[in-house]
């Protein structure tokens, strides 16, 4: 597949022609971010109003939860035979297992249990203990400049920081949401 040439860009050729072409950015930045924060306001608003209706429905799903539990219990349950769940009304209903969870002793707490386990004499014990090991980026960043450290990590990695051109419209949008909404 041949390989297409970059479409030519039209650079200016002054310093007259770049500001025109800076104020056409300024104005096509200052229009998208005044589409964006009518955008913003519309979803804003369907969203308080799906809020608003979300929360007036589920106010009244745990009464109706508990209304069913306490019909189950008292022999509803009796529907679903040998079963621990029944299907009524296009829903499924009944009592499940919770998924295993570590619950300590009085006084326990994670750090304890391992200081406990990590003094056993037990060759077993290390299935249940673990150590997360990983590279500190932050800590590479800011100490790479050290003559040491960078001879250390020159065949390993580097540390990669380069210019990059940017344009700073100075567009507000907070100015612009106020002038949008009146």
């Amino acid at each position: 597949m041949a390989r297409r040439k970059a479409i030519a860009l039209a650079v200016p050729a002054s310093t007259a022609e770049a500001a025109a072409l800076l104020a056409d950015y300024v104005a096509a930045d200052r229009k998208i971010s005044e589409v964006q924060l009518v955008a913003e306001q519309v979803l804003d608003q369907v969203k308080a109003e799906r809020d608003a209706l979300i929360a007036l429905v589920s106010a009244e799903q745990p009464g109706r939860f508990a209304s069913l539990k306490a019909w189950w219990e008292a022999g509803g349950k009796d529907i679903a035979g040998k079963g621990r769940s029944a299907e009524i009304a296009g829903a499924k209903l009944g009592v499940r297992l919770t998924t295993p969870a570590v619950k300590f002793g009085k006084g326990w707490n994670g750090e304890k249990v391992v200081a406990w386990l990590s003094n056993q004499r037990w060759l077993g014990k290390t299935r249940f203990l673990r150590k997360k090991v990983e590279l500190d980026k932050p800590a590479v960043i800011k100490a790479i400049g050290e003559p040491g450290v960078a001879k250390v990590f020159a065949k390993v990695l580097t540390v990669n920081q380069t210019d990059e051109f940017f344009i700073d419209t100075g567009i507000d949008r907070e100015a612009i949401a106020k002038e949008i909404s009146g």
